[in-house]
């Protein structure tokens, strides 16, 4: 009892104390507090640098190592030189692993994000995004050694949002086109890094005031450049489907007029030969669509075709026999069969079917590889009982599987690369777990796996030049050696 009543009354002693200190702090005029200007510098943070309101694409420059020697192999662009992500170079490649797996010949850090690299002339082009100095950066390496050999940077200030970079150079001989996440172009000469021209397909294309007329998609750009006969093949939407630029002088060749509003994707063009005609064909946010890619109609709409427009897509157009494209949409939307008419005087695209995630080829994020008339791909994680799992179907069918790798054998959210070269099948799951299959007819047998890093999100596209894998997680971008002992 004793105990209790001293306490109640040590309570209340410190009560009354705070109490007067709070009369005398009011009745003070303590309100408001004196404020001291803060000098730069006093709080040690960094010298703040006035930026202008407008980027300067590829303001900057730094060159940094000296090149040692060319490495045989290259792969282009996204999904390689013949946009259908196999690698069709001679080198032989090892036939297994052992548990530690192939080894790492460099790695280099990165800017969170899932840009893919390209490769040529034994150099590796990469673009990436400083979230320190808040900049867009176009990185070059050497392939064999992974020194580094210059950037082109240039300051836009972006937010965070599931990362920052995520599209793949294009590059010829003569040029080397990029495209950042708020949709800054940037066209180089791919050995000294010598700027050519520059392009602000927002500032350019955009419509202000119009939802419709917005450029960049939510996540940023997700499409990658093409050049194709010396012509930057670009898909900005707003006041253009699609536009054609001169690599060398930046001139706009032709534009596709947007009547309809078509948005960019995170999707990137492809180009097709449908009915003998050669044609880029994209799928737009509010449609898919075909334009002509050579002749004196270069640059008009061919046909289109508003029957597929999912909310979100990433994965690309994949073309199939008989004049017949798949497409797919993102978060469950599924894939759809569209064939491709011709009466001798006109295109137009006519649905076959479409289907949600749990019911047929699906595809969130990477585009489905085709070999032997098998379309290969690693389901969604809404894809019902199939979900996660490499799966494969028949061209003539994206309804049913004729092979899956089973319920115990699933692979990260279903949203890691692959690639194929010969009969073996690469995937990376989301944690930079590399597996290596092969391939025979419908099937696909798990020869190897292993841990290549300690990854998170790795999700960006690989590429194979000669004896080289190359991979990234959000972090980190590694290079292995792939080649046979």
């Amino acid at each position: 009892m004793a105990f209790n009543k001293n306490r109640i009354l040590a309570v209340g002693a410190v009560s009354l104390i705070f109490a007067g200190f709070l009369f005398w702090w009011i009745a003070g005029d303590h309100l408001p507090a004196v404020i001291s200007e803060r000098l730069p510098g006093a709080d040690n943070r960094p010298k703040q640098v006035e930026r202008p309101d407008s980027v300067i694409i590829g303001q900057f420059f730094d060159t940094l190592g000296k090149f040692d020697e060319v490495a045989p192999g290259e792969w282009p662009r996204f999904r390689g030189a013949y946009f259908d992500n196999i690698n069709r170079d001679s080198t032989p490649l090892a036939e297994s692993w052992d548990p530690t797996g192939p080894p790492i010949i460099w790695k280099v850090s990165l800017g969170e994000g899932y840009s893919g690299p390209a490769v040529k002339n034994g150099r590796v082009y990469l673009l990436d995004y400083n979230e320190r100095r808040k900049t867009d950066v176009l990185r070059c390496f050497s392939l064999k050694s992974g020194t580094e050999l210059w950037r082109r940077w240039y300051y836009v200030d972006l937010k965070r949002n599931h990362g920052y970079s995520r599209t793949v150079p294009a590059v010829t001989d003569k040029y080397l086109v990029s495209i950042g996440p708020r949709s800054h172009v940037m066209c180089l000469d791919p050995l000294t890094g010598r700027l050519i021209w520059t392009l602000d397909m927002e500032k350019k294309f955009g419509i202000r005031g119009k939802e419709k007329g917005r450029i960049t998609p939510d996540f940023y750009t997700g499409q990658c450049p093409l050049i194709d006969n010396n012509i930057a093949v670009l898909a900005p939407g707003g006041k253009a489907l699609m536009i054609g630029v001169d690599c060398y002088c930046g001139k706009i060749l032709w534009m596709t007029p947007n009547p309809d509003s078509l948005r960019m994707s995170h999707g990137s063009i492809i180009p097709m030969v449908i009915h003998g005609k050669r044609m880029y064909v994209y799928n737009a946010i509010g449609g898919v669509c075909g334009v002509s890619a050579d002749g004196a109609d270069i640059g008009n709409l061919l046909w289109k075709t508003s029957e597929w427009s999912p909310v979100t897509t990433a994965a690309s157009p994949l073309q199939l026999s008989n004049n017949e494209i798949a497409v797919f949409g993102s978060y469950g939307a599924g894939g759809a069969k569209i064939k491709i008419n011709f009466d001798g005087t006109s295109f137009s695209a006519q649905m076959i079917e479409k289907h949600k995630a749990p019911d047929g080829l699906s595809s969130d994020q990477q585009t489905p590889v085709i070999t032997g008339g098998f379309i290969r791909t690693v389901m969604p994680e809404n894809a019902g009982a199939l979900k996660k799992q490499l799966v494969c179907y028949s061209e003539s069918d994206l309804l049913k599987p004729v092979w899956t790798s089973g319920k115990d054998a699933r692979f990260g959210r279903g949203l890691g690369p692959y690639i194929v070269s010969g009969n073996k099948l690469y995937l990376l799951d989301d944690d930079a777990n590399l597996f290596l299959f092969k391939l025979e007819g419908s099937n696909a047998s798990l020869i190897s796996k292993c841990r290549i890093i300690e990854g998170i999100e790795a999700w960006g596209p690989m590429a194979i030049a000669g004896k080289y894998l190359i991979m990234r997680d959000s972090r980190n971008l590694v290079c292995l050696d792939i080649g046979k002992k």
